[in-house]
């Protein structure tokens, strides 16, 4: 059962929300351009043609494209200003000692070096004539289209010769969550090898029409100050909850204010985000937002739509049970009211580990009792909170351990004599000690902490000085834990 209904809401007007400055520009031309050696059958053929079509790039006299064929910076600098329209005119002089008035890319290269697309080498040349590589061109398509980049020290990419590459890599992985590269093979981007025009093609018209697909989210359509944070549920660690990437969020690393949202494939994906809002006396708040961010396709273009939402869906809460000795597991209230005597059960992973999953639908303090097969019981007392801000339950879960025992037999020290040292210890745990021997009892009555200090122990000398026990309660259900504290000699 869901909490609440989710309410429509397509972002045409409604948020004001900037969609992008980049827009594939119509088709609707029948091409008249063919090149003897790109065949229509190849995968780079349409991305070739496309952009031979709107005159972006071109081919060779003899009616060849060379689809092998590198690209020099220069013929970059000439396909990049074409694309983004660029006013290669009335330019400055970019001051490369390469780069003559004269040379016939001059325009196309003081166009995007003024607009900070390129950049040139650290002895002050541009390098018209070189080769420019797979890593520079993924760079330059980020910078032209103004995405913004994912941090790659921090993600998982597949590509391992990207790692140590410092001026690129970000832009590289970006391209890669995008779904724009897969490598030059599942491991390798091969960054510096110079790119051939086909590739070039395929990026260009790849990235070109992610970017006309992308959403900008903006702050102030919110009337907020800046995002926070943001939860899209690709969480690796709990596969129960992780969304397949039908969208791709990028927060820019310089401004708070932004968000990218750029549809990946068509779907439906779960999507919150938080941030802060300043009131009229300066008080900052915390403020969110829910989505059901639906992924549909029109012709060849993804199109995005948000559906705003308050849902909180179905929530796993993981037991440590072990699925295969269990016969069954029951669900009740804390007053002992059974909800479910039979619950359905299964496996799942959480953090890397196996667990036994049950599924909650109402928020609440619930006890689960898993009966093995042995004849043996556990209960744990499992907490579901609403958390306005997700689409799941914040769920805490104590196993039962109300009392421990404690043999300080073959601890070094004499605890003849012990004090609880906290003023309300008494009203958290009740301490025992087995007639004149080691052996103590706890049992937990309610949260706490407490530290029972052994006092004929003095500090200075080797031996266990005291025990530190911390009780924890959901409900009914009591857990006990405790930790020896022992003399450090270095601290």
């Amino acid at each position: 059962m869901l909490l609440k209904r989710s309410k429509w809401l397509t972002f045409v007007v409604a948020f004001a929300i900037c969609l992008s400055l980049f827009t594939l520009q119509a088709k609707a031309k029948i091409v008249s351009k063919e090149f003897t050696d790109v065949p229509k059958d190849k995968p780079y053929a349409s991305a070739v043609y496309d952009l031979a079509e709107r005159n972006i790039i071109g081919g060779y006299k003899d009616g060849t494209f060379k689809p092998e064929a590198t690209i020099t910076r220069g013929q970059a600098a000439a396909i990049i200003a074409k694309l983004l329209n660029l006013d290669t005119k009335n330019v400055k002089d970019p001051g490369f000692k390469d780069v003559s008035s004269k040379l016939w890319s001059y325009g196309a290269i003081a166009a995007v070096s003024e607009k900070e697309i390129f950049r040139g080498y650290a002895d002050g040349r541009f390098g018209p004539n070189d080769p420019i590589t797979r890593g520079q061109m993924a760079s330059i398509l980020i910078k032209a289209f103004e995405f913004h980049y994912y941090n790659a020290d921090y993600q998982d990419s597949p590509f391992k010769d990207i790692e140590r590459l410092e001026s690129h890599k970000d832009a590289v992985y970006t391209l890669y969550k995008l779904g724009i590269t897969s490598g030059t093979t599942p491991t390798t981007f091969s960054p510096n090898n110079p790119i051939t025009r086909a590739q070039a093609a395929v990026l260009i018209t790849k990235t070109e029409r992610a970017r006309s697909a992308t959403v900008t989210l903006n702050v102030k359509d919110y009337g907020w100050s800046k995002f926070r944070e943001y939860e899209d549920y690709h969480d690796r660690y709990r596969p129960e909850q992780n969304e397949e990437e039908i969208i791709q969020v990028i927060p820019s690393n310089t401004n708070a204010r932004l968000l990218q949202i750029v549809p990946v494939k068509v779907g439906t994906q779960k999507l919150s985000i938080a941030g802060l809002k300043v009131d009229a006396t300066g008080s900052e708040s915390r403020v969110y937002k829910k989505y059901y961010v639906h992924v549909t396709k029109d012709s060849s273009q993804l199109k995005i739509n948000f559906e705003e939402t308050e849902d909180v869906v179905p929530t796993n809460v993981g037991l440590n049970a072990k699925k295969e000795s269990i016969e069954k597991i029951s669900l009740s209230t804390m007053n002992g009211t059974i909800l479910n005597d039979n619950m359905e059960f299964k496996n799942c992973k959480y953090m890397g580990s196996d667990e036994t999953c049950i599924t909650l639908t109402e928020p609440g303090e619930y006890i689960a009792t898993v009966k093995y097969v042995n004849g043996t019981q556990v209960r744990y007392g499992i907490q579901a909170t609403v958390n306005s801000s997700s689409f799941y339950f914040g769920t805490r879960l104590l196993e039962e351990n109300p009392t421990v025992t404690v043999d300080l037999s073959e601890d070094k020290g004499d605890f003849s004599e012990y004090e609880i040292k906290n003023t309300n210890g008494s009203d958290v745990i009740k301490f025992t000690r087995e007639g004149n021997s080691d052996i103590f009892h706890i049992e937990g009555v309610s949260e706490g902490n407490v530290y029972i200090d052994f006092p004929k122990n003095d500090e200075g000398k080797e031996g266990l000085l005291g025990l530190n026990i911390n009780v924890q309660k959901i409900g009914s259900i009591i857990h006990v834990v405790v930790n020896r504290d022992y003399y450090d000699p270095y601290h």
